[in-house]
């Protein structure tokens, strides 16, 4: 008589404790075999129905999609079959065995998208014996969370460390937030060490991100749908030491008709007080953020104008009141004919200078306005600042290196966008697009700091894969050489943008090695330390503090460097200069709080067909 399926199954749980065991995706199931096999006759084996039963054979599994390989040992040929197709799918190539002895096959679990738990069986039938349970699989029911579960299917497919994903999905916790899901799931991979980094504590952090952007359809794509509300204050995230006790923030960019514009703050400012209280070490990281995250409907600052005139006069200081407003956070902070110093004014250069905060798709009409500009203004060179930008756009970054560039550049490879073979999205090829504005330049000097990332590091690998010459004057670069796809969903009536790492970004030359940034030609932090002019070493000492409004090279020495050496020199001095040491009541003390990450090298799938189509050409 045949033994039924329920039957069997309370037969194996009786007469062998089960232990649950949590697997990893391609690990076997427990062995029966120790690093030194036990070699035991035969007779000694417990068959059942003509096979050995691991004691340990019930397997718990979670939500997600796995492979799993089982072992076991037989007296005779055999069958496999599943209780459930939907659940378990069996590699066809281990189905039946033709021999005794030991053997393996390898069993998928299905993802569990339903709210419920389910269970299946592997069934095996031996030659001459009844179909028995050779293994049992309870997976856990689907994500609670739909955006867990869109999160989870995008890793899986499409994660750069795709496979080591795939291993260990089964241990994920998908009861996590959306956002604890994704922190949690990929700091415990070990191959994904280039998707972020590490804080001065060893701590990672990851570029790959997930945001609620707000109500589903909140978006438009209107000129008014890209209007930020807030002050239109962009902070160093290094923060001035004013003494003992007291911090400092300095202000690296003011956005044009912002409520901080209006209030007559400038870049080069200090803010010293929040709301009538100090800003010291305790409350400076609070207190930054808030004003990063745009979190003051009102609020009143104590700003000192410190590049005018000395600290300790009254009129360089003056508190100010703001209201939140609506402003346009244009990414071209800055562009125009530089004035040129004293110590290069008799040369015949026309220096242009762009300061870029962001390669930012919605505002490329401003960023092809301001080149049009240079290129009608007559610039015979280029300096592009690129201290503050920590990247976004692949498109934009495309448009700018074509309009920086001659056009007989079209159509030449500007990066590789290079993704897991097993991304069904594929590589891409980004090509030198043809522009209505060809500034021409042969060569680029780009200032450039820690903060310098992505998108902006991709101008500097695509135009020296074209063998065009970069000067990088600051410091070292942050080192993001991979970048994401994004893409933003409607779910439960939200939009969700979600922007896991998933290529790595090659130049034409096939070079991707920055993963530690590119190194400055001109550091600052060491190059005018023997200078014999102080004002330089001051100013050294001083970078990358915002010292006065951009374009003013009084006080930016990297831009004061760059103009230098675009006419061939330097500033750096063996013989003192006439001009008297800067004297400051700042102590030049400092300290940086970690800056919130910014968009890296973004492409959506917009911009992914726009791509496409260019290299289809």
């Amino acid at each position: 008589m045949n033994t039924t399926l329920s039957n069997l199954t309370a037969k194996l749980r009786s007469a062998a404790p089960l232990l649950a065991i949590a697997l990893t995706a391609a690990t076997a199931l427990p062995l029966l075999v120790s690093c030194k096999e036990d070699k035991k006759p035969d007779e000694d084996k417990k068959f059942v129905e003509g096979v050995v039963i691991p004691a340990n054979n019930v397997s718990d599994c979670s939500m997600s999609e796995a492979n799993i390989t089982v072992t076991f040992e037989t007296m005779d040929a055999y069958t496999l079959e599943v209780s459930d197709t939907e659940m378990l799918v069996l590699n066809s190539a281990d189905a039946s065995g033709d021999v005794a002895g030991k053997h393996s096959a390898r069993v998928t679990v299905t993802r569990n998208d339903s709210p419920d738990e389910r269970t299946a069986q592997l069934l095996i039938t031996v030659k001459g014996y009844n179909r028995t349970v050779l293994y049992e699989f309870v997976q856990s029911a689907g994500a609670d969370d739909p955006v867990v579960t869109w999160i989870d299917e995008r890793l899986s497919k499409e994660y750069y460390w795709l496979d080591e994903y795939n291993e260990k999905r089964p241990t994920f916790d998908f009861s996590l937030t959306y956002d604890k899901f994704l922190s949690s799931s990929l700091l415990s991979l070990t191959t994904n060490e280039m998707d972020g980094g590490r804080y001065d504590d060893g701590t990672r952090y990851i570029y790959s991100y997930i945001v609620r952007t707000g109500p589903a359809g909140s978006a438009s794509g209107t000129r008014a749908a890209l209007q930020t509300t807030g002050l239109g204050l962009y902070l160093c995230n290094t923060v001035w030491t004013l003494d003992e006790l007291r911090m400092g923030f300095a202000v690296e960019h003011v956005y044009p008709g912002s409520p901080a514009e209006k209030a007559g703050i400038q870049r080069g400012d200090i803010i010293s007080q929040v709301n009538g209280m100090d800003i010291t070490r305790s409350n400076m990281e609070e207190l930054w953020y808030n004003i990063y995250y745009n979190q003051y409907s009102q609020v009143s600052l104590h700003k000192i104008n410190w590049w005018a005139t000395d600290l300790e006069d009254e009129a360089s200081q003056m508190d100010v009141s703001l209201t939140a407003g609506a402003y346009h956070a244009n990414p071209v902070a800055y562009h125009g004919i530089l004035d040129m110093p004293d110590n290069i004014a008799d040369q015949p250069n026309k220096i242009g200078y762009l300061s870029y905060l962001g390669f930012e798709a919605e505002y490329d009409d401003e960023l092809a306005a301001a080149m049009a500009d240079l290129k009608a203004a007559g610039a015979t060179d280029l300096i592009l600042d690129l201290r503050s930008n920590g990247g976004g756009s692949v498109n934009s970054s495309i448009k700018l290196a074509s309009m920086i560039l001659d056009a007989s550049y079209a159509g030449k490879v500007y990066a590789k966008l290079r993704r897991n073979p097993a991304n069904p999205y594929g590589d891409e090829e980004c090509l030198i697009t043809e522009q209505t504005t060809n500034l021409g330049i042969n060569h680029l000097y780009i200032i450039a700091t820690d903060n310098t990332a992505s998108a902006s590091e991709m101008v500097i690998a695509g135009l020296r894969g074209l063998d065009v010459p970069v000067t990088i004057i600051g410091t070292r670069t942050e080192g993001k050489n991979c970048g994401m796809d994004v893409m933003v969903r409607t779910i439960d009536r939200y939009d969700y943008e979600f922007a896991p790492i998933t290529f790595l970004n090659y130049n034409a030359k096939d070079f991707n090695d920055y993963a530690d940034g590119f190194e400055a030609d001109v550091d600052m932090k060491t190059y005018f330390d023997d200078d014999a002019d102080k004002n330089h070493v001051q100013n050294a000492t001083m970078f990358p503090m915002p010292l006065a409004p951009w374009g003013m090279a009084t006080y930016d020495i990297a831009l004061h460097e760059a103009m230098t050496r675009v006419t061939g020199g330097t500033l750096k001095t063996e013989t003192a200069d006439a001009a008297p040491t800067l004297t400051r009541s700042l102590v030049p003390g400092r300290v940086t709080i970690a800056r919130p990450e910014r968009p890296g090298m973004t492409l959506t799938e917009q911009e992914r067909t726009q791509i496409r189509e260019a290299q289809a050409r």
